[in-house]
């Protein structure tokens, strides 16, 4: 019978989470690794209209439970997970895939972008093809009335340089990206972290007010005030991945540690109790081994509770929940609760790639500062050296000038584009990770989408200077050199937007992005052509010259300038012997033997070789979540 999505009970059993640790040093390296226990055997249940906080010390399991709940623990080597999690009796899979939605830590949003225009973007890929885009924009603004952001609707999010929306409100708005499908299970980490105690306890009350009609929310938080603690229904405490309680909160829970001899003392915060007692204090040898005792004794204590099934065990609340607190819950359900709206199969390739090149245009271009800043530098230094080399006379001189203003114009080339690109999809990564583990759209559509918005701002702006330069230097006269010239310039920009993609789709963070690729480039500079004779470098890193586009694009620029080129030769040159035609001059360059057409081609061969790799590498580093399996007996 197919699972009702306007009511959801949660249950998981014996959830039991674990990686590969290696045993101590001196070990034959032919044992077994041992395992660490994340979570070990941790059971529960909630119901719609529930709010259940999932509360322990740092390092305590609570994240990984709440992803093991959420089917969110990434794939990683040798990880295990164990157990069963349904809702309503059936396996959790499909209806977590279709009803469920996971709020990150981090709040997971482009700074400039609108409230609206966050909501209404994933509204189009997330709600059903069929509906209405009037709808959607109605449902877009029924979600932000919801969460109290109406006054803000117009509001840029902003960052630490774009003034926006407050710290709560990011949050809420980050509620509010995954609510727009009415999902019936809502799953929150941390989300108060980073909020002073005013925003922290709007953000809970928002979370709340979810649960009351009729979902279920389930949250990690790290220490709660009592105000926060107040609003809970339920709540299961874990201490180094171990059940301490799982029940009910408020006076359940106060009795049940009175019952375990840790009462809470009057006029204290309960969850700052519950956190002392389940806590252990590794300051000095005495406080480690004392507060290790209490620990493993509470623990022993909810492992007799549970098989007595006197307390707060798994089998008592299950109990509990069904015949009291769920009586609750249903006057909960159906309050605001309709159907989840699921995406009817998801957009099509098309719809993702034209909503994600309208984003990331506008994510770019308006940062006015950041255009203005790059193209000022880059009409300044085109600028610099068009009037530096500004019409050279063809004489003898100029060979070594002209020479001088191709390579200029090659390696410019390539760090631009490079650089720059290679910062643009660590800054996306956040918001894009989320959406694609929310299966919103694919890695082709994402990459074609990056690659379409970054060539009118990185390779108009490079062909108008390389016009520009070219004509104010005075290189070459004749039509078919001009269009050889810039046909080259432009395989070469293309080929460095690859590389910059490549770099990017293989950092998480801008800043190890921004760090790597100029050395990436100065490596391909090296073997240029320009700084060290072909012939002098060492056999075992000659291999290098053949990879370097840089050296493709220079060869091809001299080749086209200066092939049957002929250069005057003063009087004082004659005397010195010193009398070069451009074949001469290419036969001291080494680059006689050049083909500008088969440069060209191995430029082009490059441009499709360096984003196929950043394609491969971005569908590589799409998450993967690990499946939960039955426990072996």
């Amino acid at each position: 019978m197919a699972t009702d999505p306007s009511e959801a009970v949660l249950e998981w059993r014996n959830v039991t989470y674990s990686i590969a640790a290696p045993k101590s040093e001196g070990k034959s390296s032919e044992v077994k690794k041992s395992r660490r226990a994340i979570l070990n055997d941790v059971s529960g249940k909630v119901l719609s209209g529930q709010f259940l906080a999932i509360m322990g010390p740092s390092g305590s399991g609570k994240t990984s439970l709440l992803n093991a709940l959420a089917g969110r623990i990434e794939v990683t080597k040798e990880a295990e997970l164990t157990g069963e999690i349904t809702v309503n009796g059936e396996d959790a899979t499909d209806f977590l895939a279709n009803h469920s939605a996971y709020i990150m830590q981090d709040d997971a949003l482009f700074a400039l972008s609108t409230v609206f225009e966050t909501l209404m973007f994933v509204a189009q890929l997330r709600l059903p093809k069929t509906m209405p885009i009037a709808d959607k924009k109605a449902r877009v603004v029924e979600v932000i009335t919801e969460l109290g952001l109406i006054t803000s609707k117009d509001t840029l999010v902003g960052n630490q340089r774009v003034r926006g929306l407050s710290g709560g409100e990011r949050k809420r708005l980050n509620i509010g990206v995954d609510m727009l499908h009415n999902p019936r299970l809502l799953f929150c980490d941390e989300p108060t972290s980073g909020l002073d105690s005013f925003q922290a306890l709007a953000v809970m009350e928002t979370l709340a007010e979810l649960a009351k009609k009729g979902r279920v929310v389930v949250c990690s938080v790290h220490q709660p005030r009592s105000s926060i603690y107040a609003m809970l229904d339920q709540v299961i405490l874990l201490s180094m991945g171990n059940p301490m309680y799982n029940g009910a909160a408020g006076d359940a829970c106060d009795a049940y540690f009175a019952k375990a001899g840790h009462p809470v003392p009057n006029s204290f915060n309960p969850a700052d109790h519950y956190m002392d007692a389940i806590s252990i204090d590794y300051r000095t040898l005495d406080k480690t081994e004392a507060s290790s005792k209490q620990v493993e004794d509470l623990k022993a204590f909810y492992l007799a509770s549970n098989a007595e099934g006197d307390s707060n065990g798994y089998d008592a609340v299950g109990l509990a929940l069904e015949e009291g607190t769920a009586t609750e819950g249903e006057k909960r359900r159906g309050v605001g609760s309709g159907a989840s709206q699921t995406t009817n199969g998801g957009p099509s390739l098309w719809m993702a790639l034209l909503l994600l090149a309208r984003r990331s245009w506008k994510e770019q271009t308006r940062d006015k500062t950041a255009l203005i800043i790059k193209y000022v530098l880059n009409t300044f230094f085109t600028l610099m050296f068009s009037f530096v080399y500004f019409r050279m006379p063809f004489d003898q001189t100029s060979l070594q000038d002209r020479t001088g203003i191709l390579f200029f114009q090659a390696m410019n080339q390539a760090f631009g584009s490079s650089i720059g690109i290679s910062q643009v999809i660590p800054v996306q990564l956040k918001v894009v990770r989320r959406e694609r583990a929310a299966g919103l759209y694919g890695s082709l559509p994402y990459f074609l989408a990056t690659f379409l918005t970054v060539i009118p701002l990185e390779a108009v702006p490079q062909l108008v200077y390389t016009i520009a330069l070219y004509f104010l230097t005075g290189l070459r006269p004749g039509v078919s050199h001009v269009f050889t010239f810039v046909g080259i310039m432009m395989l070469e920009n293309f080929v460095a937007i690859g590389l910059g993609l490549v770099l990017s789709a293989s950092f998480k963070e801008p800043e190890m992005a921004g760090q790597i690729a100029p050395a990436v480039v100065v490596l391909f500079l090296m073997f240029s052509g320009y700084f060290l004779n072909e012939a002098s470098i060492p056999a075992w890193i000659g291999w290098i010259k053949y990879i370097s586009f840089i050296r493709y694009a220079f060869q091809a620029l001299c080749v086209n300038e200066f092939s049957g080129g002929t250069f005057t030769c003063s009087e004082d040159d004659l005397a010195i012997g010193r009398c070069l035609q451009g074949d001469q001059w290419l036969e001291q360059l080494d680059f006689a033997d050049v083909s500008v057409g088969l440069n060209c081609m191995y430029l082009a061969i490059m441009i499709a070789g360096f984003n196929l790799l950043a394609y491969v590498i971005l569908t590589r580093n799409a998450p993967k979540f690990l499946g939960i399996r039955q426990k072996e007996l």
